[in-house]
């Protein structure tokens, strides 16, 4: 039963040991007298050793010197709690924060074994609460027990507290002198010099401590208690903040004993390295300060070989190794990272197979002179890209193939280099296909690099449509955006023609553009690069890709994908879908309503030159007439007969018709319905709407007061339909008037349509001076502001409107932030069009700020960003 004891065995009796110690007999010089521990109770800092593991704690403990001044005298002592007191002192490395611990009593003259009521934690936080200075007077032995066990359990309260105990007794020391540069109360504070180098760093802390005269903690009880802090579990890495280690591996450093640092320590300290993003001197310094004893036990540890190497998988902590090399070369450091690479190189540590394709052999030592015969960066890179997909770490592979890239268009492309780079693409598919949700934009950059590669690099088709396959199953349309945009750009080397996606994953990439972003611009080239380079579409989507790119206004795409798939056995599917043609027919037939106002325009002169023009316009417009009525008879004849159609069916043909001016005909399919004893629901009444609305907006907005008089209940399709012909027709008045109904109805959001349509009439040359057009100008930014990206209002088409309203009247900075928010990211650059509208916006600034009414700066950079130079002049 006493082996089995899971406590401090104290040797002194038991029934007085708390009256001692709060006697302060127990006191030696100011603390308590380090308790004597067998030796299966020695805390983690004491672990028992192998010959098969390396040492993985400090040897020779020191205990507390006998000269530290006394805080306070015995008769001053604070009167601890007899049993918190208690059930501290008897903490063991076996103990857990919610588990009490069992006490020999003597009770009426007899020994009674009982719990105690709190956990050693437990008792050790309420005591603090009670006493600041209590860890002035445990053991160090206790001390560092409490802290292993807080650290392994992920007790945040505990740590932060003993922590700030330990390194504020150099702040004290500290407080009335100038702190040398990297002194912990510097690093933990805001005001840090992490740049000084830290010999000078342990050398002026030890100097500071030896001569003080105000520590309660000896420097080297200090140190050993910052030993047992730093052993994180790997189950709480955020447990320690990366500035609160460094200032813990300092103090260490000051104490002389960071060559026997614990195993556990310098393993976390690298750990912390690898998982933080973030590259400055903090990083550097610990790596400084803990790599050496990392170093000497990885060396120290051989990983398996021969059959036993076939079931052998590394901890994280080489992992977290590997990204310590890569942050070391990217810090510059390049002597402790090739020191690293070797020791894991050696030790079998990184694969013998990964030095394949660099020519170097996996014995390192006899061949670092061969190593310098190519870029440092890419060589070392390239191993470890490939260790990490042998052991499955495609997240960290793909980090370092990132770089790689990047690293390698940055700097001197060499022959060997150029090898190099093209053996990481056999290793792109893996990448890709292995990758998380979380992992996936990192491969999208990756492909971006590697598209953007000025060499012969080329991705391969196969990992192309995977990535975009992967973007689909991890819905991040972000990413395929990024990609496709890429390759899109005017960058892109002209021999490299990289494929769209296909089948669903095209159709999916299509409406992310159009739906979700309103990328008019990328969504157009997608569209027309399928015209061009067909890729197969699943049948059960076609309707719907060709209803996308009609509805959008790409005329010439949308014809060319309706004449590809209307034919073959799958042609019904397209030919027969109601919003497919609607979609198409309702395009072409606004291309005929202008080209007819153009036409009317060219004969109105008498220009001879035009004649041409006119025959060219005269044979465009019965070619696009014909086309819609083709798609309208087509639709039609799929549907026959009429009074076996489905109802949606017959009044999306009743829509074309009416589209198309057929007023006749569109009144067929209602017949129908009615021969069925059908009764028309709203939808058909706003088709109808529509077709009155066309030709005369008061008569069809009679009909819809007529509505309201009878009691039926019209829907914002009602109001909008009738509202958009208004705007369209220029009837100002009227739409004011049905947006009161709508109100006075109830509706409170219109259609998309109707909305866009409003935004355009509003910003039109209609505004009744340039005062009311600026104040609709600021409203509409204030809709462009709290609205998601993905509404109607952030287009390209109502974002050149708005700018050009905004030159109108003058106003650069609203035309920059129109041109900056709706239009920058979403048209093509190089379009003729976006060129002469960036250059407008241009002149205006430069006329603003030659007047004084912008800031030149902020010129300078609108300027920048439209691409016309850096300087107002």
């Amino acid at each position: 039963m006493l082996l089995c004891r899971r406590i401090f065995r104290v040797h002194i009796p038991n029934f007085s040991s708390v009256v001692r110690l709060q006697g302060a007999q127990a006191l030696q010089d100011g603390r308590f007298a380090d308790v004597k521990l067998h030796l299966r109770h020695a805390c983690n800092n004491k672990c028992i050793e192998n010959d098969d593991s390396p040492p993985t704690c400090l040897q020779n403990p020191v205990l507390p010197s006998a000269s530290i001044p006394l805080p306070h005298t015995s008769n001053s002592l604070p009167r601890h709690d007899p049993e918190l007191l208690s059930t501290i002192l008897r903490v063991s490395r076996y103990s857990e924060p919610t588990k009490t611990v069992k006490e020999l009593k003597n009770i009426e003259g007899k020994s009674v074994l009982e719990e105690s009521k709190y956990s050693p934690f437990q008792a050790y936080t309420l005591l603090r609460a009670q006493e600041p200075n209590l860890a002035a007077y445990l053991p160090v032995d206790v001390l560092c027990c409490i802290a292993q066990g807080a650290v392994k359990y992920g007790c945040q309260d505990i740590v932060d507290s003993i922590t700030a105990d330990v390194l504020a007794e150099r702040q004290v020391n500290t407080s009335s002198s100038n702190p040398p540069p990297n002194s912990p109360t510097l690093i933990v504070g805001a005001d840090t010099d992490v740049d000084a180098p830290l010999e000078a760093t342990a050398r002026d802390s030890a100097d500071s401590n030896s001569g003080s005269t105000r520590d309660t903690f000896s420097l080297q009880d200090r140190a050993q208690v910052a030993a047992a802090l730093l052993c994180v579990s790997p189950r709480h890495p955020r447990l320690l903040a990366k500035r609160t280690v460094l200032a813990l591996l300092t103090l260490v450093n000051s104490a002389d004993q960071i060559n026997l640092l614990p195993v556990n320590a310098a393993c976390h300290a690298i750990r912390v390295v690898f998982d933080d993003a973030q590259l400055d001197a903090y990083a550097q310094n610990i790596v400084v300060l803990a790599l050496p004893r990392f170093l000497a036990w990885l060396r120290a540890w051989q990983a398996p070989t021969g059959s036993k190497a076939v079931s052998y998988r590394p901890s994280e902590t080489i992992l977290a190794a590997y990204g310590v090399v890569h942050r070391l070369i990217l810090l510059g450091d390049k002597e402790r990272a090739f020191d690293l690479f070797r020791a894991l190189a050696e030790n079998y540590h990184i694969p013998p197979d990964s030095f394949s394709t660099v020519g170097v052999d996996p014995d390192v030592g006899s061949n670092a002179g061969s190593a310098t015969k190519h870029d440092f960066s890419i060589i070392i890179r390239d191993v470890l890209i490939r260790a990490c997909f042998h052991w499955g770490w495609h997240h960290l592979g793909v980090e370092l193939m990132v770089t790689m890239i990047e690293t390698y268009n940055k700097g001197t492309q060499t022959e060997d280099g150029k090898k190099l780079v093209s053996g990481t693409l056999g290793l792109l598919h893996t990448a890709i296909e292995s990758c998380t949700p979380d992992q996936f934009r990192r491969c999208a950059i990756l492909m971006c690099s590697l598209a953007r590669d000025s060499s012969e690099v080329v991705i391969p088709e196969s990992a192309v449509r995977l990535f975009y396959n992967r973007a689909r199953l991890h819905r991040d349309g972000a990413s395929a955006e990024m990609f496709y945009g890429c390759t899109q750009s005017l960058q892109m080397p002209l021999r490299v023609q990289y494929p769209s996606p296909r089948g669903t994953t095209f159709t999916w990439l299509m409406n992310y553009l159009l739906e979700e972003k309103h990328n008019i611009h990328l969504a157009r080239s997608l569209a027309k690069q399928l015209v061009q380079f067909p890729v197969p579409i699943p049948p059960q989507e076609r309707a719907t890709l060709v209803s996308m790119v009609a509805k959008n206004g790409f005329a010439e795409s949308a014809r060319a994908l309706w004449q590809r798939y209307a034919v073959g056995k799958d042609s019904g599917l397209v030919v027969g879908n109601a919003a497919a043609m609607v979609r198409v027919v309702s395009l072409f037939a606004n291309l005929v309503s202008r080209t007819q106002e153009k036409l009317e325009m060219l004969r109105t002169t008498n220009d001879t030159e035009q004649q041409n023009a006119i025959v060219t316009t005269e044979a465009k417009l019965a070619d696009m007439s014909q086309f819609a009525q083709t798609v309208l008879l087509a639709f039609h004849k799929s549907k026959e007969p009429l009074d076996k159609a489905a109802h949606r069916d017959l009044n999306a043909l009743a829509r074309g018709y009416f589209l198309l001016g057929r007023m006749r005909q569109g009144l067929l399919p209602y017949r129908a319905l009615l021969r069925r004893k059908e009764i028309p629901d709203l939808y058909d009444i706003n088709v109808a709407l529509s077709a009155i609305s066309r030709h005369s907006p008061r008569m069809a907005a009679n009909l819809v007061e007529r509505m309201l008089e009878t009691g039926l209940h019209p829907d914002a399709v009602t109001f909008g339909t009738v509202m958009h012909q208004a705007l369209i027709q220029g009837d100002l008045e009227l739409a004011g008037t049905l947006v009161k109904w709508a109100q006075e109805y109830g509706l409170k959001a219109l259609s998309a349509k109707t909305m866009a349509a409003l935004i355009l009439a509003s910003v039109s040359d209609r505004a009744e001076s340039a005062e009311a057009l600026e104040a609709n100008l600021r409203h509409v930014w204030e809709i462009v502001q709290g609205t998601p990206r993905s509404s109607v209002v952030h287009t390209p088409n109502i974002g050149e409107c708005c700018i050009r309203a905004s030159l109108h009247v003058g106003n650069a900075q609203m035309a920059f932030d129109f041109w900056d928010e709706l239009v920058r990211w979403k048209a093509e650059w190089g379009d003729h069009e976006q060129i002469q509208l960036r250059r407008s916006i241009g002149r205006m600034v430069q006329q603003r700020v030659q007047e004084g009414s912008l800031v030149a700066e902020r010129g300078t950079e609108m300027l920048r960003a439209l691409g016309l130079g850096g300087r107002v002049g």
